[in-house]
Protein backbone atom coordinates (compact mmCIF):
# COMPACT_ATOMS: atom_id res chain seq x y z
CA UNK A 1 0.00 0.00 0.00
CA UNK A 2 1.24 3.50 -0.84
CA UNK A 3 0.99 6.54 1.39
CA UNK A 4 -2.35 8.33 1.54
CA UNK A 5 -2.82 11.12 -0.98
CA UNK A 6 -4.40 14.17 0.64
CA UNK A 7 -5.85 17.21 -1.10
CA UNK A 8 -7.88 20.21 0.03
CA UNK A 9 -10.90 21.26 -2.00
CA UNK A 10 -12.36 24.65 -1.12
CA UNK A 11 -15.96 23.91 -2.15
CA UNK A 12 -17.99 21.04 -0.69
CA UNK A 13 -20.09 20.49 -3.83
CA UNK A 14 -16.92 20.17 -5.92
CA UNK A 15 -15.40 17.84 -3.31
CA UNK A 16 -18.44 15.57 -3.58
CA UNK A 17 -18.02 15.50 -7.38
CA UNK A 18 -14.34 14.61 -7.04
CA UNK A 19 -15.28 11.85 -4.57
CA UNK A 20 -17.84 10.53 -7.06
CA UNK A 21 -15.16 10.53 -9.78
CA UNK A 22 -12.93 8.38 -7.58
CA UNK A 23 -15.75 5.92 -6.92
CA UNK A 24 -16.60 5.80 -10.65
CA UNK A 25 -12.91 5.10 -11.38
CA UNK A 26 -13.13 1.98 -9.21
CA UNK A 27 -11.79 3.15 -5.85
CA UNK A 28 -13.59 1.54 -2.93
CA UNK A 29 -15.71 3.64 -0.56
CA UNK A 30 -13.26 2.80 2.22
CA UNK A 31 -10.38 4.19 0.14
CA UNK A 32 -12.03 7.59 -0.42
CA UNK A 33 -12.41 9.67 2.76
CA UNK A 34 -14.07 13.09 2.53
CA UNK A 35 -13.92 15.25 5.68
CA UNK A 36 -15.14 18.82 6.20
CA UNK A 37 -12.68 21.30 7.67
CA UNK A 38 -13.49 23.22 10.83
CA UNK A 39 -17.20 22.58 11.17
CA UNK A 40 -18.35 20.08 13.76
CA UNK A 41 -21.92 20.22 12.44
CA UNK A 42 -20.99 18.73 9.08
CA UNK A 43 -20.31 20.04 5.61
CA UNK A 44 -22.15 23.15 4.57
CA UNK A 45 -23.97 23.50 7.90
CA UNK A 46 -23.57 25.49 11.10
CA UNK A 47 -24.94 24.98 14.54
CA UNK A 48 -28.20 26.85 14.99
CA UNK A 49 -28.42 27.96 11.38
CA UNK A 50 -32.18 28.16 11.60
CA UNK A 51 -32.30 30.04 14.90
CA UNK A 52 -35.40 31.71 16.22
CA UNK A 53 -37.48 34.19 14.35
CA UNK A 54 -36.47 37.81 14.77
CA UNK A 55 -39.53 38.41 16.95
CA UNK A 56 -38.51 35.68 19.44
CA UNK A 57 -35.27 37.41 20.37
CA UNK A 58 -36.32 40.99 20.17
CA UNK A 59 -35.24 41.60 16.62
CA UNK A 60 -32.17 39.37 16.41
CA UNK A 61 -31.60 35.99 14.88
CA UNK A 62 -28.73 33.55 14.25
CA UNK A 63 -26.92 35.81 11.80
CA UNK A 64 -27.08 38.77 14.18
CA UNK A 65 -26.07 36.95 17.36
CA UNK A 66 -24.35 33.61 16.81
CA UNK A 67 -22.83 33.41 13.32
CA UNK A 68 -19.06 33.91 13.50
CA UNK A 69 -17.74 36.77 11.42
CA UNK A 70 -16.36 35.44 8.17
CA UNK A 71 -18.28 32.18 8.63
CA UNK A 72 -17.39 30.21 5.50
CA UNK A 73 -18.28 26.59 4.94
CA UNK A 74 -17.42 24.09 2.33
CA UNK A 75 -13.68 23.40 2.44
CA UNK A 76 -12.91 19.71 2.68
CA UNK A 77 -10.03 17.30 2.92
CA UNK A 78 -10.20 14.38 0.51
CA UNK A 79 -7.88 11.50 1.38
CA UNK A 80 -7.31 8.62 -1.03
CA UNK A 81 -5.83 5.33 0.13
CA UNK A 82 -4.28 3.93 -3.02
CA UNK A 83 -3.33 0.25 -2.86
CA UNK A 84 -0.58 0.35 -5.48
CA UNK A 85 1.40 2.66 -7.75
CA UNK A 86 -1.16 2.51 -10.58
CA UNK A 87 -3.96 3.65 -8.23
CA UNK A 88 -1.67 6.37 -6.92
CA UNK A 89 -1.05 7.59 -10.49
CA UNK A 90 -4.80 7.48 -11.22
CA UNK A 91 -5.57 9.40 -8.01
CA UNK A 92 -3.03 12.10 -8.85
CA UNK A 93 -4.52 12.41 -12.35
CA UNK A 94 -8.07 12.80 -10.98
CA UNK A 95 -6.92 15.39 -8.45
CA UNK A 96 -5.00 17.27 -11.17
CA UNK A 97 -8.07 17.29 -13.43
CA UNK A 98 -10.03 18.99 -10.63
CA UNK A 99 -7.16 21.32 -9.63
CA UNK A 100 -7.23 20.03 -6.05
CA UNK A 101 -4.47 21.55 -3.95
CA UNK A 102 -2.06 19.77 -1.66
CA UNK A 103 -2.41 21.05 1.93
CA UNK A 104 1.14 22.44 1.97
CA UNK A 105 0.42 24.45 -1.20
CA UNK A 106 -2.58 26.10 0.43
CA UNK A 107 -0.54 26.89 3.56
CA UNK A 108 2.11 28.52 1.41
CA UNK A 109 -0.58 30.70 -0.19
CA UNK A 110 -1.88 31.75 3.22
CA UNK A 111 -5.35 30.36 2.53
CA UNK A 112 -7.14 29.41 5.78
Amino acid sequence: MTNPIVRVIQDFAIAEQVRDDFLAAGFSKDAVVLSPIGDEAGPGQSNFTVGDSSEAKGGTDYKDVFQPEGDVHGACILKIMAVDASEEDMANAIFARHHAAAPHAISAQGVP
